[in-house]
């Protein structure tokens, strides 16, 4: 490892690139949506809580073992399985399973008593609405109970017992909304096309949401100055924002972006499926907000980020990035390159070589999840999302060059699946030790090892 990264220190002089120039481009609400979640993420009373349960889970898939994971898991089994107690009681259909089979999605959540919160807010929301009544298409809801939504602090009032708006629910409509952009991703972000059992969700690392994260898509005027008429036109690109599906398919144990699980699923309704969780899923921050807000896992690399101005490009609105993927080193990945070497990187005199390492780390407009790949052209690979799902699992290889922003030096990405379980390797040896952090402009991928760059081969070596 050391021997290689001192080859790369010694040439990256070469490789740094001025920063390129990036077309300004203006995109209808992108701003409006990104700046709602991400102010909303600022300001969140709780913010700290949620990021330090993720870091926690984090820190233990980086630290364990698959033998110490399974047993610790074991050992809480109880905490993890479904818990009806938890405050929501799913009517039984008379064939025993949960649900009606004859009622929407809509008019289930609307009659539970243990979910009246979020069905408030779908009142609110007539385009909602209608996708939860729609009987053309199925989808997968996951609801929040009202317990859950009891994570969310009120803003301004401190007592949680007074119902000043008189409708029982004691949710104080007087208090400070979030923005309607934010509600209405918000409740996007819940909902899933297609049906998706438990069963299903267990063999499954991703999934999709109807919320479309201005972010990861965009409406763009044709841009190949080919002198053809035909392709002026508007090039759409929609990808939706996903969902990290945390299992263990021996365990039947779910959790959502790494903090909310699943209490109670399989709920039967005409149009799909409902699953309970216990606490709401908010649409993800960017990826600098992620990286900086877990610094037992994040420090270095959000430093060099920092000292490189590699963050500022990550965070520039004004730039044409659609997407993206970040291969983040964990603080232990930097330690393994030893306290002289990392001296030297972070020095003044070793910031250009530590520039060109970072950007060796990031892809730009090219998304790629373990299960889902965004292209920002020549449409979307699924790396076989649906295949063999229902069946058991599905299982195969995929393999992906990515374009870095290191003078669009590659990086290898190897991807196997097996009856739920996966494995991705960077580079034919590094490994993505946690996979699918979701991102409001991306995926993270937290790798072992820092990644090292391809050295040119001297000219007295080529044949």
């Amino acid at each position: 490892m050391k021997p290689a990264i001192f080859l790369f220190v010694a040439t990256a002089v070469a490789l740094v690139a001025p920063r390129e120039a990036r077309p300004q481009q203006s995109i209808v609400d992108k701003a409006e949506v990104h700046d709602a979640v991400q102010t909303w993420w600022d300001a969140f009373p709780s913010v700290g809580g949620i990021f330090s349960s993720i870091e926690e889970r984090i820190t233990t898939s980086i630290d364990g073992s698959i033998i110490d994971t399974f047993l610790r898991l074991a050992s809480s089994v109880d905490d993890d399985e479904e818990e009806e107690e938890e405050g929501f009681h799913p009517p039984h259909h008379r064939h025993g399973r949960r649900g009606d089979p004859s009622k929407t999605i809509y008019e289930l959540i609307k009659e539970c008593k243990h979910t009246t919160k979020f069905a408030k807010l779908v009142d609110d929301h007539d385009e909602i609405k209608q996708l939860l009544q729609d009987t053309e298409h199925n989808h997968t809801l996951f609801v929040p109970t009202d317990r859950a939504f009891k994570r969310i602090p009120h803003h301004g009032h401190k007592d949680k017992d007074k119902n000043k708006d008189g409708d029982g629910d004691n949710d104080d409509d007087d208090d400070h909304k979030p923005p309607k952009e934010f509600l209405l991703a918000l409740l996007r972000y819940h909902l899933v096309p297609g049906s998706y059992s438990r069963h299903r969700i267990l063999f499954t690392q991703t999934l999709p949401t109807e919320f479309t994260s201005p972010a990861l898509s965009r409406d763009d005027d044709d841009d190949d100055d080919d002198g053809d008429d035909r392709h002026d036109s508007t090039h759409h690109h929609h990808h939706p924002q996903r969902l990290h599906i945390d299992t263990t398919p021996l365990l039947r144990r779910i959790r959502l972006n790494f903090y909310s699980r699943v209490r109670v699923s399989d709920v039967v309704a005409k149009n799909g499926l409902i699953h309970a969780i216990d606490a709401p899923l908010f649409p993800p921050p960017p990826q600098t907000t992620i990286l900086r807000a877990m610094p037992s896992i994040f420090s270095t690399f959000a430093l060099a980020l920092e000292r490189t101005g590699v963050a500022a490009e990550l965070e520039d609105e004004g730039s044409s990035r659609v997407g993206g993927t970040v291969f983040a080193p964990s603080n232990h990945a930097w330690a393994l390159l030893g306290p002289k070497l990392n001296g030297f990187l972070f020095s003044e005199p070793g910031r250009k070589y530590l520039r060109a390492l970072v950007r060796y780390h990031v892809v730009g407009n090219e998304t790629l999840y373990s299960d889902a790949y965004y292209r920002r052209k020549g449409g979307d690979g699924e790396g076989g999302e649906e295949e063999g799902v229902e069946g058991g699992g599905g299982y195969g290889y995929w393999h992906v060059d990515l374009p870095t922003w290191l003078h669009e030096k590659p990086v290898s990405v190897d991807i196997r699946r097996w009856k739920g379980f996966v494995s991705m390797v960077v580079n034919g040896g590094v490994r993505a030790v946690v996979r699918d952090g979701v991102a409001h402009d991306g995926v993270i991928h937290i790798v072992n090892r820092v990644l090292i760059p391809p050295t040119p081969i001297p000219r007295w070596a080529r044949g």
